[in-house]
């Protein structure tokens, strides 16, 4: 197994760092924009493709269990936090790899919050080259989709 670091690049927040911060490190209020994007179908195709892989969603305050076709329930937890400035998310046993991903966050102004995630996963040879060009987009697209919630209008 060799360690894969992926950075995203740093993204602006139209927003307090408190109001990111405290959507981002609740998987119930994560869960609650979720469900408010399915009722709208925003995204609708890019949606519409993650919903024909996941079969279920279950939130609770520290983690996120989604059922996969053909994997079975797979566990995203939170890890560690440090308000308002850092969330460690972590995987379970049942990947086929550990990783860790930390959503930083940044107050550059009283509107103005700059994001970067970072992912750190342990794979193997064979999974590192399938997967870290897939990886590396996918992060970026997380940490640009981040910046479109309206935070201040979810406190």
């Amino acid at each position: 197994m060799a360690e894969t670091k992926i950075v995203s690049e740093i993204y602006k927040i139209d927003s307090t760092i408190d109001s990111v911060y405290s959507l981002l490190s609740d998987f119930n209020r994560i869960g609650m924009i979720i469900n408010m994007a399915k009722q709208m179908e925003a995204g609708s195709e890019q949606m519409a493709q993650i919903s024909d892989k996941i079969e279920d969603v279950r939130f609770s305050e520290d983690r996120c269990t989604l059922t996969v076709k053909g994997m079975g329930d797979v566990v995203v937890k939170i890890v560690e936090k440090e308000a308002p400035k850092m969330i460690k998310l972590g995987g379970d046993d049942n990947l086929p790899f550990e990783f860790n991903l930390w959503i930083q966050l940044l107050e550059n102004g009283p509107y103005d919050t700059r994001l970067r995630l970072t992912f750190i996963g342990e794979l193997n040879f064979m999974l590192k080259m399938m997967l870290k060009g897939k990886l590396e987009k996918g992060i970026n697209q997380l940490a640009e989709g981040l910046t479109k919630i309206p935070y201040m209008m979810l406190k």
